[in-house]
């Protein structure tokens, strides 16, 4: 691989993904054991599995620590490495791995050849593997009776993806060297004693028939694999090419974008569903990186509108778009959507913490002359959250903005003339009378879903009017409606300032984060907690507002980095830009990782979710 120095594919793997360092250190909360906490660790055959399971069945649960360690199977050749084990039947599930040669595998060596190649394969044997542990019930736990003395755990799980082809820790590659699969299992008892034989079941059995099917190219549906990369590929290359023809989106003709229910992500089945068409004025051809082409509706850079009747599609376009930042799985209906990389939605979110935000462009001359300049609050509105979340997206990168009336402040979004008339002495500017001025000073589009907000057909480069999922240009039509029925948004010449703040995170006092799901990190004091509900009563952070997380497996990478982050400002705050440094879709941030990602369950994050999150978390310290 171009461009990574001197150290290699397998180092720059270990840097970018983990999987360096203190292999085993734990994270955990209490009643937890690790490799870190023992002098040394077993290594041996195969049959040494069986032996350690049988001499140690019927012991106390602490006994399935002598697992700790290595186990080498001859036929496949793969090595099972126990990197942790829980303290108890009820403690975190234990993690093992499963680490095969690249050579063993007959994987074809073209799958290395490139970053989106290694993650797509990496995503396809993740979902095989998830499959067959639902197909086989691996995933759920024993349901014997007998109560406390009964059986309990059993339940042997990999990270399940949704619809997004994504970086995970589920399934790992080192350089050319070996690729690797990570689970957790839940080591079976009955009470709090060993049960040796459901245990080598699980691992000496069950572990063994998942690599086979999973890691092994003769053993793989080929042609499936091969449209799963050559899919994640395609789209990457369009989304590259969106720069070059000055667009911020790309929806193919053909593409399917209503979802099956309001609860998933699965793709609409149904006889009465719309393909998408683009309008000829917006037809362009994108090129696959297959070398075919592809036809679809290209959304040029500036200000658009998406408008409409109500149920007509404005928004389900918009959802699309909002997550054409991700690559999708074959079949999904939105696997030739794709959007500028930097695109953030916009949302209102009353209630959120805001620490030292600039939000003097959009709110100023505040009663009681609080300074806008470095706006902070605990209980935002929602016109002063809407302000913040835009310029703090601003200050992470964004170059497109996303943003739906529905789930927007109103008062943010437009000031009509008879308000204006009315009220006076009005501390908010709109984003109406912002958003050109956003595009010609510093080149941030926006793409907006408007219904019953006319005063934006003045600002709008582009008019796309939906009706029954069929998009057509209006922007001759909206300049005609303008002209009739003139409007009074005093637009400004310039934007304003953007924010540049550095950031210090401090956890002192705190147990480490963790996401239970993908929309709230938890923050635990060390002393026990005697709340039950995070969401209302523990201190955390509050993802809910961030619609393009998509897996909890990026609410749990953002917990970790957090951690990563607060050593590393831990002498004093660091510049958000400083802190971004890393690529895009990155599992990370290079430098802020934990010394320890030996765990399977986290997801590529972007920079703008982390400093997202960061921005929520309460007690922020900032400069």
């Amino acid at each position: 691989m171009s461009g990574r120095g001197s150290r290699g594919r397998g180092a720059y793997y270990r840097a970018k993904y983990g999987g360096g360092g203190r292999r085993g250190a734990s994270q955990d909360g209490g009643g937890t054991f690790d490799r870190a906490a023992k002098a040394s660790v077993s290594y041996g055959i195969w049959d040494r599995l069986q032996d350690d399971l049988r001499s140690i069945d019927g012991q106390q649960y602490g006994a399935y620590k002598r697992l700790l360690g290595k186990y080498e199977h001859s036929s496949p050749t793969f090595t099972l490495s126990v990197d942790h084990v829980q303290g108890d039947a009820y403690a975190s599930p234990s993690r093992v791995r499963a680490v095969i040669p690249w050579q063993e595998t007959g994987l074809p060596d073209e799958y290395l050849q490139s970053d989106i190649r290694r993650i797509a394969l990496c995503d396809f044997v993740t979902r095989i593997c998830a499959a067959m542990t639902r197909a086989k019930h691996l995933d759920q736990n024993v349901s014997g009776g007998g109560g406390w003395s009964g059986p309990k755990g059993g339940a042997f799980n990999i990270n399940s993806p949704g619809q997004e082809i994504l970086p995970r820790t589920s399934a790992m590659i080192d350089g050319n060297d070996t690729i690797e699969l990570r689970f957790t299992v839940s080591l079976p008892a009955a009470g709090r004693t060993v049960l040796g034989q459901q245990a080598y079941q699980i691992l000496g059995v069950n572990l063994v028939e998942l690599v086979k099917k999973s890691l092994f190219y003769p053993n793989l549906d080929q042609e499936q694999l091969q449209l799963h990369v050559q899919t994640a590929e395609n789209q990457q290359s369009l989304r590259h090419q969106l720069a070059e023809h000055n667009l911020t989106a790309f929806i193919a003709d053909g593409s399917v974008l209503p979802r099956a229910s309001g609860a998933s992500e699965t793709p609409m089945d149904s006889a009465n569903v719309v393909p998408f068409k683009s309008p000829k004025d917006l037809k362009v051809e994108l090129l696959r990186a297959d070398g075919t082409n592809v036809s679809g509706m290209g959304v040029p850079r500036g200000v658009t509108l998406l408008t409409g009747g109500g149920f007509h599609g404005k928004s389900t376009l918009l959802e699309a778009i909002q997550l054409g930042v991700y690559n999708h799985v074959p079949g999904d209906g939105r696997e030739l959507v794709v959007t500028d990389p930097t695109a953030v939605k916009i949302r209102a979110e009353d209630g959120r913490s805001v620490t030292s935000v600039d939000i003097s462009p959009f709110i100023s001359n505040l009663p009681g002359g609080k300074d806008t300049h470095h706006f902070t609050t605990n209980d935002a509105s929602g016109s002063t959250s809407m302000a913040a979340n835009i310029q703090e997206a601003l200050e992470a990168g964004c170059k497109t903005l996303l943003i739906d009336e529905d789930s927007s402040a109103t008062n943010l979004l437009v000031r009509d003339q008879r308000m204006q008339s009315l009220i006076h002495n009005e501390p908010i500017t709109p984003l109406v009378a912002k958003a050109r001025a956003l595009y010609e000073c510093h080149g941030v589009s926006t793409i907006i879903v408007i219904g019953g907000l006319g005063d934006w057909l003045s600002v709008a480069d582009l008019v796309i009017g939906l009706d029954s999922y069929v998009p057509r240009v209006l922007t001759k039509e909206a300049k005609s409606v303008v002209e009739k029925y003139p409007s009074n948004v005093q637009a400004t010449l310039d934007y304003g300032s953007l924010p540049n703040r550095s950031l210090q995170v401090d956890l002192r006092g705190l147990r480490a984060p963790y996401a239970t799901r993908k929309h709230f990190i938890v923050l635990k004091p060390d002393a026990k907690s005697t709340v039950d509900d995070p969401s209302e009563a523990e201190a955390g952070i509050d993802l809910s507002s961030l619609d393009q997380i998509v897996e909890i497996g990026q609410a749990r990478t953002i917990a970790k980095l957090l951690q990563g982050i607060a050593q590393r400002t831990a002498n004093g705050a660091v510049p958000v830009v400083s802190l971004m440094k890393s690529e895009a879709d990155a599992i990370g941030i290079e430098h802020c990782l934990p010394t320890t990602l030996e765990h399977g369950d986290l997801v590529g994050v972007r920079r703008t979710e982390v400093v997202a999150a960061l921005s929520r978390l309460r007690g922020l310290n900032v400069s």
